[in-house]
């Protein structure tokens, strides 16, 4: 084969985790914000209304719990400027797209280091994935959590790199990490140990001097946020959630106990990532490389190493007293798959002669292979969030019984598209169901209503069936109606994963058997309601009301302090 026909077969083979991610991302997301989206909509207000340039510029720099969120509500305010109204989902898009960033910086590093392009394979089949499901499908997280990595890693790369120009650029770039998310900060002190390493006595000054200013208008006005919990709690919390967020990416595996693999994976993680870190430091405190990029990669991956740890120390001493768990969410496994880049570096690049060829096929296969498990595993967390959101927004658009969308007048309400929602067409159907008991095609509705069991408890509405066994994706599925004398409210069936294997993986059965909810009563307003289900099996859709049945009482949300 050419040498052209290579690249070409490489390239097209690129192609196809980059086309997958995206077409699993545009399959599931939905132009409706979600939690801290809502902030951007309050900054374009405060934004638009403010009286001069400098209150203008304390919008874009106003404190977001811990972070300057600076570049989230710029490119937020960009997308208003081009298109005329702010829409979630390419907010969603601008951030996913940042992830090819890395790809392409890793093609650098490997190119530059000698290797042959086919060397990159492996790294789009790990890195997009659908374990960023809720990045992935959240606005303002999209853009924070993906930009300030892919910040993060081009500032350091082009910190060390030879080029006057490049460490100029680098300056800008750790700019932006500052005032994307509060871990960019990191980025700052890593440059200097680096350029310390390196050493560039000149280039090392003036990072100090632009790092100094860079932090003296970060804290300028800071206040501790109150977002965070508690952080009383043990040495084994601390070290058991770090080990969690390391080895976050081996949730996706197919084995039954999934934090425990993550664990387990994270203490190897850890280990390889203080003998690369120490391996490197030896190199680079020896001085002797073949080949002067060498150096700088070995500079880069100890940087890259170090923010990840650092990130790693930062978020589990903020969040370890929500619980273990939390540490596993798909928001911090990005970090888990950076590591796992870095490690492959180190594998591939000391290979030499025709052993690269089957050690690369073999590391493709198996993020091939892992790739596979990730979007089956995390398809029923995407499924199960678009439903969320889209019931969400049926909740505060209708809020009267008329089921007449709740016109917002406010500078706020002018702001953000229209979401395209499955229910707009149903609403009809609801109305007659609500007068009828039943609506539209309602075959196989009464069985399974039968078989769905409501329970009131102390805090809200359980429900519960064990036998509903459709796997139809999107917005199918069940959704339950609490219709009342003043409103209607909407809730989603939830899904649980399927646990077999040989049915996942041979007959495409995603979900286990069943479906639950739990309602907390302070989603609902206090009154007698009447409970029904939705069921849309594609066009499909069948509407099953009971009698009112379902008495709920007040009940006050808890609500997190935050300071936008």
């Amino acid at each position: 084969m050419s040498q052209r026909a290579s690249q070409l077969l490489v390239s097209l083979t690129l192609l196809i985790p980059i086309g997958i991610f995206f077409w699993v991302w545009n399959y599931y997301a939905i132009n409706i914000p979600k939690w801290d989206d809502h902030a951007l909509k309050a900054f374009l207000v405060e934004y638009l209304q403010a009286p001069d340039f400098s209150g203008k510029i304390q919008a874009l720099f106003r404190q977001h719990n811990e972070h300057r969120i600076s570049v989230t509500r710029y490119v937020a305010l960009l997308d208003y400027k081009v298109y005329g109204a702010l829409n979630f989902k390419r907010l969603m898009l601008y951030g996913n797209v940042t992830l090819l960033g890395i790809i392409g910086l890793w093609w650098i590093l490997l190119v530059k280091n000698k290797k042959p392009f086919y060397a990159l394979i492996p790294v789009p089949f790990v890195w997009l994935t659908l374990s960023h499901y809720e990045n992935m499908y959240w606005g303002m997280a999209a853009v924070q959590n993906f930009g300030v990595v892919v910040l993060s890693a081009w500032a350091l790369y082009c910190c060390v790199s030879r080029r006057r120009g490049l460490f100029i650029l680098s300056l800008l770039l750790a700019a932006l990490a500052c005032l994307t998310s509060g871990n960019g900060l990191l980025v700052l002190p890593i440059g200097a140990v680096l350029l310390l390493l390196a050493p560039r006595w000149r280039r090392l000054i003036v990072w100090l001097a632009v790092s100094a200013g860079y932090l003296l208008v970060y804290f300028l006005d800071f206040q501790r946020s109150h977002a965070s919990p508690d952080t009383h709690f043990g040495v084994g919390s601390f070290v058991k959630g770090y080990f969690y967020f390391l080895g976050s990416f081996a949730e996706a595996f197919p084995v039954q106990n999934h934090p425990q693999a993550a664990f387990f994976l994270g203490a190897i993680m850890f280990l390889v990532a203080i003998s690369v870190g120490s391996a490197t430091l030896f190199s680079l405190i020896r001085n002797r490389y073949d080949y002067d990029f060498a150096k700088i990669t070995d500079l880069f991956c100890l940087g890259i190493v170090l923010f990840i740890l650092g990130t790693a120390a930062i978020v589990v001493y903020s969040r370890v007293g929500f619980g273990l768990e939390g540490l596993l969410t798909s928001r911090y496994k990005i970090y888990s798959f950076l590591l796992l880049l870095v490690a492959y570096l180190y594998i591939v690049i000391p290979i030499r002669g025709s052993f690269l060829s089957p050690y690369v096929s073999g590391i493709v296969f198996l993020n091939a292979m892992y790739m596979v498990f990730s979007n089956h595993f995390h398809l029923v967390d995407a499924y199960n969030l678009r439903k969320f959101q889209t019931t969400e927004h049926f909740n505060s658009t209708y809020t009267d019984h008329s089921l007449t969308a709740f016109k917002d007048t406010t500078l706020a309400g002018s702001l953000v598209e229209a979401p395209p929602v499955f229910y707009v067409s149903l609403l009809p159907l609801i109305q007659t169901a609500s007068r009828q008991s039943f609506a539209g095609n309602t075959a196989g509705l009464t069985e399974l209503f039968n078989n769905t069991t409501v329970r009131l408890t102390e805090q809200g509405i359980e429900i519960r069936n064990d036998n509903y066994t459709s796997q139809r994706l999107q917005d199918s599925g069940v959704y339950f109606v609490l219709s009342s004398a003043k409103r209607y409210y909407l809730f989603p069936a939830d899904r649980r994963r399927n646990t077999n294997r040989k049915e996942l993986f041979l007959h495409q059965v995603y979900f286990a058997p069943g479906f639950y909810s739990n309602i907390p009563y302070y989603k609902v307003d206090k009154g007698r309601y009447a409970f029904g289900i939705l069921w849309k099996q594609g066009d499909h859709v069948g509407i099953l009301m009971g009698k009112d049945s379902i008495t709920t009482r007040q009940l006050a949300e808890k609500k997190i302090r935050t300071n936008w």
